[in-house]
């Protein structure tokens, strides 16, 4: 188990350090963007904190297929990592020809290395200014929708991203 964990690790190191080299401003669709961040929520076993490293494919201005990796520490339990998906809808709004206000919402699946996964929703608000894109999330996993014995838990998250060049 911890060698699959060090492999994702890597993995998304590399992903992650491709994301800054590559980084270029353009609107061709579609396009790969990466965002690197921290969530931090409480559930019905404690407070706990989340590192995510995630990759996101816009299809068009308003259609993003959203893939993360996150870890999860909690004092109380074990460590354990996973996956979220999800499909989400939004739009922005442009005060200025280099800063732009993003707006998204969504659902989704998390999948975890401890077997307890669930359904989410999730929506957030990015402020973006040149190549420098700051937000802020909210997810919901509804761990009762699946039977789960778990509590339902609501992640609050903070983000910096930026975007990759090129075509898919």
């Amino acid at each position: 188990m911890r060698s699959r964990s060090r492999i994702i690790g890597v993995a998304s190191a590399i992903v992650l350090l491709c994301s800054f080299s590559a980084y270029a401003e353009t609107q061709s669709y579609p396009y790969i963007s990466y965002d690197i961040g921290a969530g931090s929520g409480y559930s019905g076993e404690g407070a706990f904190i989340e590192a995510q490293i995630g990759l996101n494919t816009h299809f068009n201005r308003w259609i993003t297929w959203r893939n993360s990796g996150f870890y999860r520490n909690q004092p109380d339990r074990d460590d354990f990592f996973g996956l979220d998906t999800s499909l989400l809808a939004g739009d922005r709004i442009r005060p200025t020809q280099r800063t732009q206000l993003l707006y998204q919402a969504g659902g989704g699946d998390r999948f975890t290395s401890i077997q307890e996964h669930a359904p989410f929703a999730e929506a957030g608000l990015s402020f973006q200014t040149g190549g420098l894109r700051l937000g802020a999330n909210a997810k919901y996993l509804f761990y009762e929708l699946v039977g789960d014995a778990r509590d339902n838990e609501l992640v609050f998250g903070i983000s910096v991203s930026g975007r990759m060049a090129g075509r898919l």
